[in-house]
């Protein structure tokens, strides 16, 4: 009995212990690193041709330094240029390293601009993978979030829109962003493919609804760049498209609303 006691309140001083000193000892250690992107050729002639466990540990050491500053102080920081470049070196020495593609369109994200430095990457893994809907996907995803950048990240979920097997749960994303980036007919697409999908019959007349107004919108659109061949620049107004006789007069809108030229946004909105 003594000796169990005895033993108990040995691995509770350890455990004092060892607690105290990474309280006070440990943070003392933490430096910033030196951080370095070595070049290619280098790696190529240190590893002897096993390029894909290179790719695989530089892999790991990006991952720790992103997950390590959910723990470290705020002194430390995510270097964006390091861990982008390392993706970079990554997917050189394996091409066809799929994870890491991904990784730096999600996990990677720390900052706006890195949604600009994923891009290169992305786009490379596009050529890769001519077939993935995932990387156009998160391409478009980012640069809708972080930068609320319409029209690019139009392109690029519009892109994975067409891809096979491409996930019709994203469909009110993909609605939602070509209406903001003022791609009316592809949002038209969306919203026809997501009322194939509707079963509730009263969900099936607000899309309706929403349909036809999409349906002027890009007709609205339509005839202002008609206007625009026209005359050489875009309306001041909606109703210069009556004035000029380009259309006979302004649709109603199913939902009350009313269809206005916006100057900065150079497109037709409803307000």
């Amino acid at each position: 009995m003594r000796k169990v006691l005895l033993l108990s309140f040995c691995s509770f001083l350890a455990a004092v212990s060892i607690n105290f000193l990474e309280k006070r000892l440990y943070p003392l250690v933490l430096r910033e690193e030196i951080r370095v992107v070595p070049k290619q050729e280098v790696v190529n002639f240190l590893c002897l041709d096993h390029r894909g466990f290179a790719a695989d540990l530089f892999f790991i050491k990006v991952n720790l330094h992103s997950g390590s500053l959910v723990w470290k102080p705020l002194k430390f920081q995510f270097d964006s240029d390091w861990s982008y470049g390392m993706m970079d070196l990554i997917t050189d020495l394996d091409p066809k390293y799929y994870t890491a593609y991904l990784f730096s369109a999600m996990g990677l994200i720390h900052n706006f601009d890195d949604v600009k430095r994923a891009r290169p990457i992305l786009e490379k893994g596009m050529k890769v993978f001519p077939q993935s809907w995932e990387l156009p996907f998160w391409m478009g995803y980012d640069y809708y979030v972080y930068l609320e950048e319409y029209e690019i990240a139009c392109k690029y979920l519009w892109e994975a829109a067409q891809k096979p097997n491409s996930p019709k749960i994203y469909l009110a994303l993909l609605l939602s962003v070509f209406r903001k980036g003022g791609a009316y007919k592809k949002a038209l697409w969306a919203l026809e493919s997501m009322l194939a999908e509707a079963e509730d019959e009263n969900l099936k007349k607000v899309y309706q609804k929403k349909l036809l107004q999409l349906q002027n919108l890009a007709f609205l659109q339509d005839m202002t760049q008609k206007y625009k061949r026209e005359k050489g620049h875009f309306p001041n107004d909606l109703k210069d498209l009556i004035e000029e006789r380009i259309i006979a007069k302004i649709p109603d809108d199913p939902m009350g609303m009313s269809y206005e030229w916006d100057e900065e946004k150079r497109r037709v909105v409803v307000r």
